[in-house]
């Protein structure tokens, strides 16, 4: 829809660019054959800047909306990393419940929590469940250095290593989105293009604040 409606304002303004050059074309003629050279000189570089200021809008819109799209793939790249930690949880669970049994509580708390970030339809709340997730992802691990003989576990060992690398990609993933969002920032801050900014009402985006759970798995020892 956002992409139809961009593809329509352009052809729009297109259309309007045009109607002006021809217009001021026209003009001139007519200004330098019918009334005298001054004022066609005056109507046609009068033409002549309100064509560059047009054409600079058009361009100033293009860039904010190129900053606009990168931020939102930035964005589905975070959701790729999210929703595949959240496919590692539940055999990270079961492997360590099978050493320890008796902590209850840790693994209801992870999976529940892992249901609600995976299930959620909202961003905001999915980012929020996943923010509280990672502390009891932690948790899990602590439980597990206390058990020499599930560290040295295969399918642990793989998972925890799965894990890393998946943290890696969202600490790289989330690094890309905040960068998009400061250079869309400042576009929208700085004049002239903070008047297309404010005429199409872009608003400034927020960094982002999710924990990518960088020091989940580095108490392990292999």
């Amino acid at each position: 829809m956002a992409e139809n409606r961009n593809s329509g304002l352009g052809k729009f303004l297109l259309f309007v660019l045009t109607v002006l050059l021809i217009g001021s074309v026209g003009g001139t003629i007519y200004f330098i054959y019918y009334a005298n050279y001054l004022i066609g000189f005056i109507f046609f570089v009068s033409s002549l800047i309100f064509a560059y200021l047009l054409i600079k809008s058009i361009s100033d819109y293009n860039k904010i909306i190129k900053y606009k799209n990168k931020i939102n793939e930035s964005l589905a790249l975070i959701d790729i990393h999210l929703k595949l930690r959240f496919d590692l949880i539940p055999n990270l669970v079961e492997t360590v419940k099978g050493y320890a049994k008796h902590e209850k509580d840790v693994f209801k708390e992870v999976t529940a929590l892992r249901s609600m970030a995976a299930t959620s339809k909202s961003q905001g709340k999915k980012f929020e469940y996943a923010n509280m997730l990672v502390p009891k992802m932690r948790e899990l691990v602590i439980i597990a250095e206390g058990y020499p003989e599930l560290r040295s576990d295969a399918s642990f060992r793989n998972l925890m290593e799965q894990l890393i690398i998946v943290e890696d990609k969202l600490v790289a993933s989330r690094r890309i989105y905040d960068s998009n969002v400061n250079e869309y920032n400042t576009l929208i801050m700085v004049f002239p293009t903070s008047i297309i900014a404010n005429s199409f009402g872009f608003k400034k985006e927020v960094l982002f604040k999710i924990d990518a759970g960088e020091r989940i798995a580095e108490r392990i020892k292999f």
